[in-house]
């Protein structure tokens, strides 16, 4: 029986035993010798595990990832299509399109590890009517050196000023239409300008979503796929889906189904955002014939979602829509900064970032000592990743569908269960791993582990792989984090009573396997969860 597979049920079996053969043996203190050699036996196949897979520990022990590596082997990956962050050049980066980041990046990580062919998309919000708005007012208020300089900021700045003096004057809102018809329509003039906008945003989303350790696969957008809107029209027609309404926009009636009437042409001729879903589902299909695609986008899009996946069961068969997942989430708030609102991505990492420098100034001494020591590059880099550790830990505390309310004063908490509290504990097991200078080797004395707190940890790393399955399951990061959590604080108890450094040479190797296999599978988790684990602290 493999103990590690089992570790719950093995565990309780052995407590079980243990307070049996106790009672029989009027044992008044201790564990009983049967128990002992178990426990050892548990702790060496938990720890040579770790130490066999190391940084791919807790990525195949599920039944699902033993089927996917048969695939694998057998060169049929499965590949997923998972669309998430999707901002709109031109608008904020609100915590909605944050929220979507954060969690896109924890489903896409994890059905990496877990076997798949993995495609992130970032499908921007690059056409429809606003994109008119946007060039109308370019034409008005835009600035080439400012566009280069911060095209994401500038746009919005644009954007901004337009749309008030579009609330005074109706004549802009016939000129944007006017302008959007000429893009669809393929005009070259106007899609020369649009090109421009949109490599200059994309080029400053990357830079700021590599702070965040994210790279898409794909940058793609709701302009891609102007050439499958006429193909899908054709096929709502072929399978008799369309009517006309008195006004001649067109629809699909989904009302037998509660779904309302769902506009897909607009009386103008020009598309809406679920017609280019539409179209966009053909092209992926035609382009990564995928056996799941995940769109994580808020729960506020609960009904277009509903909307979008009945047409494409409706246009493409049940085995497509059986395809299709809405990962939902909820709102966030009080994510604000003194100036007002952080619509910008780089404003709420910049907030967070201070946030944490100030952190670390209070104790001047130490800040003092630190900068002798390290470059200040080296402690701005920190100072970054923290601030990311923090925003991306708290978000994913809870379950996605939950609403809840960013609090920066808890972010900077090395006691409560944040993100610098994981970073703090990898950053102690780090510097044992430093200070010790015994090194990590299974061919150690494993009967020296019989502390209860080294059990206690031993127990909890054997616990990742099923946390990550159980996550995988779920696609909720709250599942993982939380176990997190618990694992830090039994490392920090264990920590506090199991010395390394100075101990005879016996004990401190078994204790160094048992830390490091502890700093392995906490570092595990955290890249799963799109932190880069920190070293120095």
């Amino acid at each position: 029986m493999n103990l590690l597979v089992l570790s719950w049920q093995q565990i309780k079996y052995l407590l079980t035993v243990s307070k049996q053969q106790q009672q029989q043996q009027k044992l008044s203190q201790g564990p009983n010798i049967a128990f002992k050699v178990a426990s050892t036996e548990f702790i060496k196949q938990v720890l040579q595990q770790v130490y066999k897979e190391k940084d791919r520990y807790g990525w195949g022990h599920s039944s699902q990832k033993e089927e996917q590596d048969n695939l694998i082997d057998k060169k049929e990956k499965p590949t997923v299509v998972i669309d998430y962050s999707s901002p709109n050049i031109a608008k904020p980066f609100h915590a909605g399109h944050l929220r979507s980041t954060i969690h896109g990046n924890f489903i896409k990580r994890i059905h990496q590890i877990m076997g798949y062919n993995v495609i992130g998309i970032n499908y921007l919000g690059d056409w429809g009517k606003q994109y008119g708005l946007l060039a109308i007012g370019y034409e008005r208020y835009g600035d080439r050196e400012k566009l280069e300089n911060d095209p994401i900021r500038h746009l919005y700045d644009v954007y901004v000023k337009i749309n008030q003096e579009a609330e005074s004057d109706p004549g802009i809102d016939q000129l944007a239409n006017d302008y959007f018809k000429r893009m669809e329509e393929g005009d070259e003039n106007v899609l020369k300008q649009w090109r421009l906008f949109r490599e200059l945003s994309i080029e400053s989303y990357a830079s700021i979503y590599k702070r965040l350790n994210i790279v898409f696969e794909v940058y793609s957008g709701e302009s891609q796929v102007e050439e499958f809107i006429p193909k899908i029209h054709a096929k709502l027609e072929e399978k008799g889906l369309l009517s006309k309404t008195p006004d001649g926009a067109h629809v699909v009636d989904l009302e037998e189904y509660q779904l309302d009437k769902a506009i897909v042409q607009r009386a103008d001729g020009t598309s809406l955002y679920l017609t280019r879903d539409l179209a966009t589902l053909m092209m992926r299909m035609q382009q990564y014939t995928f056996d799941k695609a995940i769109y994580v986008v808020g729960a506020e899009q609960e009904g277009h979602f509903k909307q979008l996946f009945k047409t494409a069961e409706l246009l493409f068969g049940s085995e497509v829509a059986e395809r299709l997942q809405h990962a939902n989430f909820g709102r966030i708030n009080g994510m604000s900064t003194r100036q007002g609102t952080a619509v910008f991505l780089q404003e709420i990492l910049d907030v967070s970032k201070g946030k944490i420098l100030d952190y670390m100034q209070q104790d001047k001494a130490r800040y003092d000592e630190e900068l002798q020591q390290q470059s200040m590059e080296y402690i701005d880099t920190i100072a970054d990743q923290l601030g990311v550790s923090a925003i991306l830990i708290q978000d994913m505390k809870a379950k996605r569908n939950k609403n809840y309310t960013f609090a920066w004063d808890r972010m900077t908490d090395a006691r409560g269960d944040t993100g610098v509290l994981l970073q703090y504990a990898h950053a102690r097991m780090c510097g044992i791993e430093r200070k010790a200078n015994t090194p990590v080797t299974i061919d150690c004395d494993y009967t020296l582990l019989k502390e209860r707190e080294a059990f206690e940890l031993v127990q909890q790393i054997s616990l990742f792989p099923e946390l990550v399955e159980a996550s995988f399951k779920t696609l909720e990061p709250c599942t993982l984090v939380n176990y997190l959590f618990k694992l830090a604080h039994t490392i920090s108890t264990a920590n506090n009573r199991l010395r390394v450094k100075n101990m005879n040479p016996e004990l401190a190797a078994s204790r160094m396997l048992l830390f490091w296999a502890a700093k392995t599978t906490l570092s595990n988790g955290l890249s799963l969860l799109g932190l880069r684990p920190i070293e120095r602290m």
